[in-house]
């Protein structure tokens, strides 16, 4: 890493959308292979969970594990618990990922990290930058409806998503000289990932992602993603009601309808607080063809945000030069 990246201190704001963002991880490997490292992490729910690995350097362990997830071992991780708040109690989750990221303090980890959660019942957002980090990155992933909220202290707490789904704010706070966010949804309803005939492989690499992209479809996806049908169809033994596969479904399930509906609103909310306060560099990856509960499609995801690096490096590399020009200047 030069000394003129040295010098700038660099704040990154991981945003939410659960099974997609493993791109997180193919996000700071393609700002490792341009020599950037973040000095800062600021995360919601799904970029909660992946900055904790960082701030930590377990990054590397984590995206070992996830990129051995089958569809199976999703399911095996997930302990259905209806009379909670959630469908999923999360404690086996959250179990494994302790093991591997360690059952630290967040003052303990070896970057600064915040992550933000909400309380669900005065609507406050609570940025945890000290205190129990399983709790913290529990309280973030607490997605209504699929995850139970979490108790801390008088305090009921939901996903961070819920007010503040990209925190370029809390990043901001940081005393950083610059914001890199990762946007996980930009381009959700935009095209449609088509693999070319000649693909040879399921699980693509960056060079693959890219030369897919040449081939894709600009339609719109349907507004309620195929990851919806896979947690939907985990409950349809339970309740009555037709599968939410394309809008014009009259009886769309339970989840899908909440869950969307869920997601509907924090894109709204989002796109508002990033015009208030918009980040230096936002690197948005193309996952449209990656459902939320889709944890199993690890690889694709990773590759996907190393891809969306090496389309913004440009942007990365002025706003660094500009920002050491300050500097020194300063």
């Amino acid at each position: 890493m030069s000394t003129n990246k040295q010098a700038v201190r660099i704040g990154l704001a991981l945003g939410s959308g659960a099974a997609k963002g493993w791109a997180h991880i193919g996000v700071l490997n393609g700002l490792a292979k341009m020599g950037v490292y973040p000095d800062k992490i600021a995360g919601c729910s799904i970029g909660a969970l992946v900055g904790a690995a960082y701030a930590n350097d377990h990054l590397e362990e984590l995206e070992d594990w996830v990129r051995s997830f089958s569809s199976w071992d999703v399911l095996g991780l997930m302990d259905l618990s209806w009379g909670r708040g959630g469908l999923i109690g999360g404690e086996r989750v959250f179990d494994v990922l302790q093991k591997r990221i360690g059952d630290l303090q967040i003052n303990d980890l070896k970057r600064p990290f915040a992550a933000v959660a909400t309380d669900l019942y005065s609507g406050q957002e609570i940025w945890f930058t000290e205190g129990d980090l399983r709790h913290a990155v529990r309280a973030s992933c607490s997605m209504p409806g699929i995850l139970p909220p979490v108790k801390v202290g008088n305090r009921w707490l939901v996903d961070g998503a819920v007010v503040n789904p990209v925190p370029v704010s809390v990043s901001r706070a940081m005393d950083v000289d610059l914001v890199i966010a990762v946007d996980l949804h930009g381009l959700k309803r935009g095209r449609m990932q088509v693999l070319p005939v000649n693909m040879k492989s399921d699980k693509p690499t960056v060079e693959e992602v890219k030369e897919a992209e040449k081939h894709q479809d600009n339609g719109f996806t349907d507004l309620l993603a195929r990851g919806r049908d896979y947690i939907t169809g985990l409950t349809e033994k339970f309740s009555l009601g037709g599968k939410a596969d394309a809008p014009q479904n009259p009886n769309p399930g339970m989840l899908a309808v909440m869950s969307q509906s869920m997601d509907i609103l924090e894109q709204r909310h989002k796109r508002a607080r990033l015009m208030g306060d918009p980040p230096d560099i936002c690197i948005v990856p193309d996952l449209g063809d990656i459902g939320t509960m889709e944890f199993h499609r690890a690889e694709e995801a990773i590759a996907a945000g190393e891809a969306a690096v090496e389309k913004v490096a440009h942007l990365i590399e002025a706003a660094l030069a500009q920002h050491s020009t300050d500097i020194v200047r300063s």
